[in-house]
């Protein structure tokens, strides 16, 4: 089996279960990756050793600077002048970019005597980084991953252009940031979109309302911007002024926006009606989606470009058998079919989302069959045995090629 490195800026992260899942249906499928960790997190994951950066050696770099300058001058060159002729987008890009390259030319001798086969950046941000400067410095090749925050926010990163040159495949999830990535100069064969998977299918006990015209909704997801939060809440607000419709919605996440969403859930008289939970551990969203009827996603355009591709949260809960109304912007609504196994509605537009919810919340029955062509579709569609297969696939076929 070829020796393969897969690199994360963090790893594990307890927000990304759908790397987690991916990797395990990977290794399942018998590839066994190194597992690097940049930036801090565990020392162990499932049995398996990972690979944590000591920050302390960037201490090493006055001596690999040099080092790499004179022994491979012309990748040194090329990517000090990458950055010198080309804006950083923001500064937390500058950080990751720099900790990426200076992973790069501390570790790059002993992994290139550790004679990988392929060199894989899970993210484009600070993993790809780390890959493209490794593969530069080793002659390795490498692969990575393309998502909507490593392609729209601000532009997309630093060093995209240079990523995209020398990287054997880029892996992507929805078709809104394969179209981005088409537009940005990449040819289509080299652009391979596989969506995330899910590797369980909740069984949900009945479909019906516990109480005639109350409905209980969910929201998951970073209480950050483009996740629209602040248009969930004048949707909601509408709805509460409803005589024929009760509500309950339970918001589940952590993020920046806590304090102004807890203001305006008391401006809008929603304090016993909205309830943010924080964050909760993978188990624990599932069952909340099983007890929930409907499922909102208000995802917008940020102020920075920033916004989803298909958010996983989603088809986690189209399995759950929750009705879907979920923002039209970016990839968000790439998950279902419109109106078949669920609704794509502009979160811009209040009265469309309170009419819908209206009429579900009276006509229950009504809605059944669309929720139970979701869970059907999402099961077709989000199996993680068919994703991690794809994968594996072109992993292989990348270095075949190169050999």
């Amino acid at each position: 089996m070829p020796k393969l490195a897969f690199f994360y800026a963090t790893f594990p992260r307890p927000t990304e279960t759908f790397v987690r899942r991916e990797l395990r249906a990977l290794i399942e499928l018998g590839i066994q990756p190194e597992i690097f960790s940049i930036w801090g997190g565990e020392a162990e994951w499932q049995n398996i050793k990972i690979r944590r950066f000591c920050l302390w050696k960037l201490s090493m770099l006055i001596y690999w600077l040099p080092y790499w300058a004179w022994k491979n001058s012309t990748a040194f060159r090329e990517i000090l002048s990458a950055l010198w002729n080309r804006p950083c987008p923001n500064l937390q890009n500058w950080n990751e970019t720099f900790l990426g390259l200076g992973f790069a030319l501390v570790e790059a001798k002993r992994l290139k005597n550790e004679k990988y086969d392929l060199f894989h950046g899970v993210w484009a941000t600070m993993p790809a980084t780390a890959t493209f400067a490794l593969s530069r410095l080793t002659d390795t090749p490498f692969s990575m991953g393309a998502h909507a925050y490593d392609l729209f926010r601000r532009g997309g990163d630093w060093l995209l252009i240079e990523k995209f040159k020398y990287a054997a495949f880029i892996r992507t999830s929805s078709k809104s940031s394969f179209r981005r990535l088409h537009a940005m100069g990449l040819p289509k064969e080299k652009i391979h979109l596989i969506q995330r998977g899910l590797s369980y299918w909740p069984a949900r006990k009945s479909f019906e309302l516990k109480k005639h015209a109350f409905i209980k909704l969910i929201s998951v997801g970073r209480l950050v911007e483009k996740k629209g939060y602040f248009f969930l809440l004048r949707i909601l607000h509408d709805l509460s002024q409803r005589n024929n419709c009760e509500f309950e919605m339970k918001i589940v996440g952590s993020g920046p926006l806590h304090g102004k969403l807890s203001e305006e859930i008391v401006r809008y008289g929603l304090s016993k009606k909205v309830f943010l939970l924080g964050s909760k551990r993978e188990d624990e969203v599932r069952e909340l989606f099983l007890e929930a009827d409907v499922k909102l996603f208000t995802g917008i355009i940020d102020s920075k470009g920033d916004r989803d591709g298909i958010p996983n949260v989603i088809p986690e809960a189209m399995s759950a058998g929750c009705l879907i109304l979920a923002s039209n912007y970016a990839g968000a609504s790439e998950a279902f079919v419109d109106r078949v196994s669920g609704y794509e509605i502009n979160p811009r537009r209040p009265r469309e989302w309170v009419e819908l919810l209206e009429e579900f919340a009276n006509k229950p029955d009504t809605f059944i069959s669309m929720r139970k062509k979701a869970q059907l579709y999402c099961k077709k569609r989000f199996d993680i045995k068919n994703t991690a297969r794809s994968l594996r696939k072109i992993f292989l076929n990348a270095i075949i090629t190169n050999e």
